[in-house]
């Protein structure tokens, strides 16, 4: 079975629960933004500029490349996405209300340590629906739900 698969979520919005999940239950390939740039930068996390104008179209460049994955992300450059579109990738977003965003960003900060991602949230969904609306976006799921349930989702459309 080939699969090839983007699945773009906001911040705190269920990606690394999803990854977890899928590493510890299948034997399915899970790329991921941020572990990927960390890796093309020696395993320092790099200034915003390097990040975003040059290490995720370089990472990303190199995934759309695979034959077998599912590349976890909150952001991609749409010429990106086309590009990967155009070698067979579907895209996906994860929705979850800002709402669900705000407490578990808020959880995140006290239990894990992470630091307030709440002032990207607006832009972030702000940019999927574009995405949607522009036709680039293949589907959506409800990630408001249990990380089981939206793993079935994402393992019945990559059949």
């Amino acid at each position: 079975m080939s699969y090839k698969l983007i699945i773009l979520a906001p911040s705190c919005g269920g990606k690394s629960s999803l990854m977890r999940y899928f590493r510890e239950k299948t034997d399915l390939h899970i790329a991921e933004t941020d572990e990927e740039v960390m890796k093309a930068n020696g395993d320092v996390w790099p200034d915003d500029e390097l990040k975003n104008k040059i290490l995720v179209p370089k990472t990303t460049r190199e995934i759309i490349t695979r034959e077998n994955v599912i590349y976890f992300a909150s952001y991609i450059p749409s010429d990106l996405l086309i590009e990967a579109k155009t070698g067979g990738f579907k895209v996906a977003v994860l929705e979850v209300p800002i709402e669900v965003l705000r407490k578990r960003n808020i959880k995140r900060m006290e239990v894990e340590g992470y630091g307030d991602v709440s002032p990207w949230f607006e832009a972030q969904l702000n940019d999927f629906r574009n995405l949607a609306k522009d036709g680039i976006v293949d589907f959506s799921i409800d990630a408001n739900q249990e990380v089981e349930k939206v793993a079935q989702e994402i393992q019945t459309s990559i059949k």
